[in-house]
């Protein structure tokens, strides 16, 4: 009886991933874009290094280059089997993935402005993804880095992590619904402002649509009366919150305090009638003009403006004021008396300011006088003993609610003003605020880069031109998770079926909206053997589970992902 060894390989979820990576043409489309490497480069293209970089990275959850050779190692059957070809460790070497990063991210070229192009026209045609809303949003993102030079990427700015101390650049988000699958990213340097970011990205969006009749969907940044007008004549929709500058405030008192028309009551349309409303709102039409710079071509349309409150965050802001008002009550009576009321009202103003209640809160200061009469130098009491009266004045702190201020706050509490030029045939005011309330979608996006699987920190690349490549391909990793998602999903809503087995713990919990994560998790422990021994050689696989089988199928990849490979049998 032969003798025979036997050696193992975790594979988990990196067949499904390369097949899911090649069905979307990533290693196609950059090599179409890249071109051929050049003469003296072995092994796989530029694509296929890139497309096996992003299963990586979504398997190990890091974006680092070094550990990869080495993870490739323990995989190489798994990979030359779903590769189709051979791959070896030199195929990712430092070297070679900071080579495809930097043709990548090549400031000079753009080339992933090209491969956004080409892959999300493919997307939208292999998977049918609805067009009718798309949504752009930005964040920015906090390095450690110290550049030698100041022009580059890295750049203080106005931090949303709220670390001003750090340099930082702009990741820029354009999703498509229902579950945020991106068609266009940017990377810009951190002091750039948002506002000029919209346009641009809209314009990227258009060209991977393929037309410009779809609703976009931001927040109070795309509202700016310039980024308004290029949409709308560009012939596109919008619809965004007024920020709370300018006349904005003043109009939105005016229209909430003295209403045009009686506000309606909005629902939501899967809401049962049953439920109270989620808010009130009503509309009002404004003429916008606005003057192209370049050429001084006027620009004029009518806009709708949403006046529109929600009940929950109507709550919400109304408990926040009574709960900051108990605490600042309550240290304005622990104030100790002062003998100088310019000391009381500094300490007084200091609570007001930090409580934000300012207008709310009425300060009176009383002084008491208090009289006590004392002799003069020492000896026994007399009618003829000099004395001398001493005055203590003690200045003390009472407080008053101002009543009107606060009945104004609380009519006008959760109103916010939107905007749109969408016919309302096409968005109503129920609609809009549905619509609105999916601002999620970006939103997650941002979380997988920044804190998610696809983490963007710690970044130890310092090349921006690497910066750029490395982000364009954790922006393809993120089309990949949000279209398993939505291909799963709407498999799972046409059947009206749920997936159960994907929380660990609890085997009966079913879901009809199983997130990326949980679904590549349900592929852990899936093992390739190798048995080999003096005259022959064949492998096997760990069988799949009916949870796994029946993610492929939802997912429509043929359960021979998961084949081992052809056995070897002795050539003697």
């Amino acid at each position: 009886m032969d003798q025979f060894k036997t050696t193992s390989e975790r594979i988990d979820d990196l067949p499904l991933l390369i097949h899911w990576l090649k069905r979307m043409r990533v290693d196609v489309i950059i090599d179409h874009v890249l071109g051929p490497p050049h003469g003296n480069w072995e092994g796989l293209s530029y694509g296929e290094v890139a497309l096996v970089f992003v299963a990586y990275v979504v398997m190990c959850c890091t974006h680092f280059l070094s550990p990869m050779q080495e993870w490739a190692s323990k995989h190489l059957s798994s990979l030359s089997q779903a590769m189709g070809k051979p791959v070896c460790e030199a195929d990712f070497t430092d070297d070679r993935l900071g080579v495809v990063l930097s043709r990548l991210g090549d400031d000079a070229t753009h080339p992933g402005e090209q491969i956004e192009l080409e892959l999300g026209q493919h997307i939208l045609r292999a998977y049918e993804l609805p067009t009718e809303t798309a949504r752009i949003d930005t964040t920015t993102v906090s390095v450690h880095h110290q550049p030698k030079t100041e022009d580059g990427l890295m750049k203080f700015g106005r931090s949303k992590d709220h670390r001003p101390d750090l340099r930082q650049f702009k990741e820029v988000l354009g999703t498509l619904d229902p579950v945020g699958v991106p068609l266009a990213t940017a990377v810009v340097s951190g002091e750039q402002a948002d506002d000029p970011q919209y346009i641009p990205t809209w314009k990227r969006l258009v060209a991977v649509i393929g037309r410009a009749d779809f609703l976009t969907v931001g927040d109070c940044k795309l509202a700016s009366l310039a980024n308004r007008a290029q949409i709308h004549d560009g012939d596109g929709f919008y619809l965004a919150p007024l920020p709370l500058t300018g006349n904005t405030p003043a109009e939105l008192e005016a229209w909430v305090l003295k209403p045009l028309r009686v506000p309606r009551a909005i629902r939501l349309p899967d809401q049962a009638r049953s439920e109270p409303p989620v808010g009130q709102g009503f509309e009002v039409k404004v003429e916008c003009t606005w003057q192209k710079p370049d050429t001084s071509e006027t620009v004029t349309w009518t806009e709708r403006r949403l006046v529109l409150q929600s009940e929950a965050h109507a709550q919400r802001r109304q408990a926040g004021l009574q709960d900051r008002l108990t605490k600042a009550e309550t240290a304005l009576r622990a104030l100790k008396p002062a003998s100088e009321q310019v000391e009381l009202e500094k300490r007084a103003q200091a609570i007001l300011t930090r409580y934000d209640v300012v207008d709310y809160l009425e300060v009176r200061y009383t002084e008491q006088v208090e009289r006590q009469t004392r002799y003069v130098g020492g000896g026994r009491p007399g009618p003829n003993r000099p004395t001398q009266t001493m005055e203590t004045h003690t200045w003390t702190v009472k407080t008053k609610r101002r009543q009107a201020a606060l009945n104004r706050f609380n009519r006008l509490a959760g109103w916010r003003v939107y905007v749109t030029n969408t016919p309302a045939r096409r968005l109503s005011l129920a609609g809009a605020v549905n619509c609105y309330r999916q601002e999620w979608q970006p939103e997650h996006g941002f979380h997988r880069l920044k804190g998610g699987m696809l983490a963007i920190t710690p970044l130890f690349l310092k090349d921006d031109n690497r910066i750029r490549g490395l982000l364009l391909l954790l922006g393809i990793a993120l089309r990949a998770l949000t279209l398993t998602e939505f291909v799963v999903r709407r498999g799972l809503a046409s059947t009206g079926e749920t997936l159960k087995g994907l929380y660990s713990g609890n085997s009966n919990r079913a879901t009809d909206q199983p997130t990326a994560e949980r679904l590549l998790k349900a592929f852990d422990d899936i093992t390739l053997y190798r048995h080999e021994s003096a005259t022959k050689m064949w492998y096997e696989v760990t069988e799949l589970s009916p949870l796994q089988r029946r993610i492929l199928h939802l997912m429509q990849i043929p359960e021979s992902v998961y084949a081992p490979p052809s056995a070897l049998i002795d050539s003697g």
